[in-house]
């Protein structure tokens, strides 16, 4: 019947109607039970033949036919309209149609109450004839993901991003695809994503390794229990960092550890002052911005105060490098040879693709600024300050520091001794204002309007479209920027950010009245984030 339909209906029927003829035999020859002549043969014939699509009521039909797979080819789609690795498949197929039609099988069991033997039968649903007189051919076309690829998951939203989806229209994005590669190993995700640079300075670094017991990058990478993360740069940006360079194995072997991470690290722990360790010891720190791309193509007045004309986005940030593919492969057991059946077991390692060569720095902020005579005046009053030596711990932080010939032409001679000699407090609050929490390289930086300072302020942030960078209200200009340290990074700066109507105490009256020439007003950004993104 319907309501015990299984795909072992019949099998477990007849086993259980077969137990039970044989107890009932065992207890008649035992003397237990009078022995009858059995009934006639009971004869199926109203029933026999029917064919299981169209069974009697109360019954299911089993599946009719066979089919078997002779051919698959991908026909790859344009990227620009469809999205990455977005396929037209074709699928070749032999069908062989077989017939289920259902056949009566009894057995006799004794009746209590009769005191005789009654038939029990049930129906069962064996193959008896193909429908085709042969293989016929089948073809199926579908546009989906090519072979070793899926889709992104659905992307993470918070509050704002659902108040915003009320006034502000998407601006259009390029499609999707299937950027995701499945891999068996890290080494078949990073084969998958076409990484052929950073492959090749892990074919350099190996090239010297001899030995069976010989540690490789290889056998890092090409196992299914790596457990460490490849935050891998991309083919453009590897080429353009490393153009120039004399590849040894040993510089391609440090430029591949400082890539590879301990630990599964996947987009959600990327957040603000992230602190990761790298197979080659080095720490590497993270940062998140929230921003509107706004498009005035899309404007739309909607509401008093309102436009529609801008859109969220997260940038995640890891060491100054922008992560452009998160969470790029998926590492299963089904993609190994030799695994087939097991489709939903994952496997530890994770890659994260992004957009420059990281290249981090065993020196500290404090080590850096005391070891560079261009930064002699402020390395002093750090010192003097305290402050030296808290640049000189773990805490991640950014510092903006000016060169003593640029802090001598902003402020003056006079007002700098008075400021490192006589009075120490207004220095301590300029140079805690030059001084941010969390790693902010210029790629984050760009995309924020406010940063918050150890002065517990915000100082503003002002973005050219030729990338210059201006802090402060005195808009004091980044002339070298990104320098890396074990602890955070460093921007040289032609000026301490001076917050407004800033008092100098005691040294007041030495206060420049012309102020020096600052560049000109820029042009505001097209990306803008709130003050309370922080200083990510």
């Amino acid at each position: 019947p319907a309501s015990y339909h299984t795909g072992t209906m019949c099998g477990d029927i007849r086993l259980a109607a077969s137990a039970i003829a044989l107890t009932l035999l065992c207890s008649v020859r035992a003397g237990q039970l009078p022995l009858s002549p059995p009934p006639p043969p009971y004869d199926p014939s109203h029933l026999e033949g029917q064919v299981c699509g169209q069974p009697p009521n109360g019954y299911l039909p089993l599946p009719c036919g066979s089919r078997k797979v002779v051919g698959v080819v991908e026909e790859q789609l344009d990227p620009d309209s469809n999205g990455p690795n977005v396929c037209n498949v074709i699928t070749t197929a032999l069908v062989n149609e077989t017939v289920y039609k259902y056949q009566k099988w009894c057995t006799y069991v004794y009746d209590y109450s009769r005191m005789s033997y009654a038939p029990l039968c049930t129906l069962q649903c064996l193959p008896t004839s193909i429908c085709s007189s042969g293989l016929r051919p089948d073809t199926l076309k579908a546009v989906q993901c090519c072979s070793g690829f899926e889709t992104c998951p659905s992307g993470d939203h918070d509050y704002q991003t659902y108040f915003y989806a009320l006034y502000y229209t998407p601006v259009p994005q390029p499609p999707v695809g299937c950027p995701i590669a499945i891999g068996c190993t890290l080494y078949d995700c990073l084969k998958r994503q076409n990484l052929t640079e950073f492959l090749r300075l892990v074919n350099i670094s190996d090239s010297t390794a001899s030995g069976p017991n010989a540690t490789t990058l290889f056998s890092l990478l090409n196992t299914t229990d790596s457990k460490i993360t490849v935050f891998a740069p991309t083919n453009e940006a590897l080429a353009s960092s490393l153009q120039g360079l004399v590849l040894d194995p040993v510089l391609a072997r440090n430029i591949v550890r400082n890539h590879l991470v301990v630990g599964m690290v996947d987009d959600t722990q990327l957040g603000n002052q992230g602190k990761f360790t790298t197979v080659g010891g080095a720490t590497l720190y993270t940062t998140t911005v929230t921003y509107y791309n706004f498009n005035p193509a899309y404007s739309q007045y909607i509401y008093p105060g309102y436009y529609n004309d801008a859109q969220m986005t997260t940038d995640r940030f890891i060491n100054g490098a922008r992560i452009v593919l998160k969470n790029a492969c998926v590492l299963r057991i089904n993609a190994c040879p030799g695994y087939p059946y097991l489709a939903n077991t994952r496997q530890s390692g994770q890659l994260q693709i992004i957009n420059s060569v990281m290249m981090p720095a065993n020196e500290t902020i404090a080590q850096i600024i005391s070891n560079d005579p261009r930064f002699s005046i402020l390395s002093v009053a750090l010192d003097n300050l305290g402050i030296l030596n808290f640049l000189n711990q773990s805490y991640p932080r950014t510092l903006f520091v000016p060169t003593d010939d640029a802090l001598i032409a902003q402020l003056g001679p006079r007002l700098v001794d008075c400021l490192t000699l006589a009075v120490r407090g207004p220095l301590n609050n300029l140079l805690l204002f030059n001084l941010a929490e969390g790693v902010e390289y210029t790629s984050s930086l760009s995309r924020r309007t406010y940063l918050y300072t150890m002065l517990l302020s915000y100082t503003n942030v002002y973005t050219f479209p030729n990338g210059t960078i201006l802090l402060g209200s005195n808009k004091v200009q980044i002339v070298q920027p990104n320098i890396p340290a074990s602890n955070g990074v460093i921007h040289i700066v032609n000026g301490l950010a001076i917050p407004p109507s800033f008092n100098f105490g005691k040294c007041q009256q030495l206060v420049p009245t012309a102020p020096p020439p600052t560049p000109a007003k820029p042009v505001p950004s097209t990306m803008a984030s709130s003050p309370s993104s922080g200083s990510g």
